[in-house]
C-alpha cells in the first residue's frame, strides 16, 4: 500500500471523498443551473408577451385615425360598424392597460374580435372610390397591413419562448426546482376558432 502510495496511487478513502464531492457538486450544481434557466426562460416569455402587447397597442392606437378617414365617407347603415370597431379598440386598449400580461386568452379573445370588425369595415370602404384613392387612407390601410405582420410574428416569438418554457418547467429537475419557486406553466396565444382566415386589408 506504501508502495502505491509512493508512485502516486490514490487510496481508497480518498476517491471516496473526491466521488462524495463531485456527487455533492453535481447535486447543488443542477439545481441552481436549472433554476437560473427557469429565470431567464420566465423573462424570454415575460418580454415576448410585451412586444406582442406593444403590437397590439399600436394597432387599437391606429384604429381612431383609421374611422375618422373612413367615417366621412361611409353611408348611414355603416355607423353601426364604425362604432363597433372604434369600440374593439378602446376595450382592447382598456385591457392591454389593465392586464400586461395576465391574460393571453382574453386579449386574443378581444384582438380576433378587432381584426374581424376591421375586415368588415376596410371591405365595406372598398365600396368607395374617392376614400380608396386617398393618401390618408392609403397610409393607414398599410400602417395597418404592417401592424397585423407584426402582431403575428410577435405572435410566434411569444409562443416559442412558452413552448420552451413550459418544457423547462416539466422536465424532471424542473419540476422540482420550480414549485418552491411557485413557478407554473405559462398560456400560449391562441386564435379564436373563427379567426382562421386572414383579415383582408387590401382591395
Amino acid at each position: 500500500m506504501a508502495a502505491t502510495r509512493e508512485r502516486g496511487g490514490i487510496d481508497g478513502g480518498t476517491l471516496r471523498l473526491m466521488i462524495i464531492l463531485l456527487v455533492g457538486a453535481v447535486l447543488v450544481a443542477v439545481p441552481w443551473l436549472t433554476h437560473n434557466r427557469l429565470v431567464a426562460g420566465e423573462e424570454r416569455v415575460a418580454a415576448a408577451w410585451a412586444d406582442v402587447e406593444s403590437n397590439l397597442q399600436r394597432r387599437a392606437d391606429l384604429v381612431p385615425n383609421l374611422v375618422r378617414s373612413v367615417q366621412e365617407h361611409m353611408t348611414y347603415e355603416s355607423e353601426t360598424l364604425v362604432r363597433l370597431v372604434r369600440e374593439r379598440a378602446e376595450a382592447l386598449s382598456e385591457a392591454l392597460a389593465e392586464a400586461r400580461g395576465e391574460d393571453p386568452a382574453r386579449l386574443a379573445g378581444l384582438e380576433a374580435a378587432l381584426s374581424e370588425e376591421l375586415g368588415r369595415l376596410m371591405r365595406r370602404a372598398g365600396e368607395h372610390p374617392e376614400l380608396r384613392s386617398g393618401d390618408q387612407f392609403l397610409r393607414l390601410q398599410a400602417q395597418l397591413e404592417g401592424s397585423e405582420n407584426r402582431i403575428n410574428v410577435a405572435r410566434m416569438r411569444y409562443n416559442a419562448a412558452v413552448r420552451e418554457y413550459n418544457a423547462d418547467l416539466r422536465g424532471f429537475v424542473g419540476r422540482w426546482v420550480a414549485d418552491p419557486m411557485g413557478l407554473g406553466p405559462r398560456d400560449y396565444f391562441e386564435a379564436s376558432p373563427d379567426a382562421a382566415e386572414p383579415v383582408e386589408l387590401a382591395f
